[in-house]
């Protein structure tokens, strides 16, 4: 993957290669640094996505049989645990995804128009602590208040690892002109930015998938980070689900 040269030696998502079944799919999205445990059970469609080898991504249960993530994920198939909070869970429902659907115009290596679709082999069975999210009916003003949650590691040192329970953070949603000062290059108006209001506490490079829930509503997934992960934190990179509505919807229904 080319990766963009931006102003003051930033660069835009560091990728590394995560093959499964001769496909690879980057690890390319946030990982919570300095976040706080989420209160239990507030997140109940987020879902964490396994390959063979381990945690691969996260991922949105917007249908009792679809999973939403981004295309740079994409694997020949996963294993869906969802239902828990942690990420290691033996009681946690799991459910294999074989299927996906790529949005069309995914440009592979970049983060132009990064959704996808994972049809689950059988429907997810809703509880107490599993439930769907409703995709966005309308998109949010800069300003609006979000929280972004995530597996990624905690720290941004080279022994950090993986945190057991599912972490959050605070952000807020800033407006396309102002994000466009740090990523001039590859920002587009699919595209959704957020910041910690006070620069302290955010996503960065690894868990790709997660979501942005602003006001109640699904506004984002995970899609390219900024590095280094220390504070003070640059805006994050979102796919902005309330512009893909149609597609998403379509898909679900000619696929069902």
């Amino acid at each position: 993957m080319a990766v963009p040269r931006l102003p003051l030696v930033l660069l835009l998502l560091l990728s590394f290669a995560l093959g499964s079944a001769g496909q690879e799919a980057q690890d390319t999205g946030e990982r919570i640094i300095n976040g706080v445990v989420c209160p239990r059970g507030s997140h109940p469609w987020q879902v964490a996505l396994y390959d063979k080898n381990g945690f691969q991504c996260a991922g949105v249960l917007v249908n009792q049989q679809w999973v939403l993530t981004v295309a740079h994920c994409r694997l020949s198939e996963y294993i869906v645990q969802m239902g828990s909070d942690l990420l290691v869970d033996g009681r946690a429902q799991r459910i294999r995804a074989i299927q996906s659907f790529v949005h069309p115009r995914y440009i592979n290596g970049t983060h132009y128009h990064d959704i996808m679709l994972l049809k689950l082999s059988s429907p997810a069975t809703l509880s107490p602590t599993l439930n769907t999210i409703d995709l966005p009916s309308s998109c949010k003003d800069p300003g609006t208040s979000c929280t972004v949650s995530g597996w990624g590691v905690t720290t941004a040192d080279a022994a950090a690892t993986n945190p057991s329970e599912l972490m959050c953070s605070n952000v807020n949603i800033i407006s396309y002109q102002e994000c466009k000062q740090t990523y001039r290059s590859v920002l587009k108006k699919y595209m959704l930015c957020a910041a910690p209001p006070d620069r302290l506490s955010n996503s960065c490079t690894g868990d790709s998938g997660s979501p942005l829930i602003c006001e109640g509503s699904l506004q984002g997934v995970v899609s390219a980070g900024y590095i280094p992960c220390t504070p003070p934190f640059e805006p994050v990179i979102y796919t902005r689900l309330c512009m893909y509505r149609k597609w998403l919807n379509n898909t679900m229904k000619a696929n069902s």
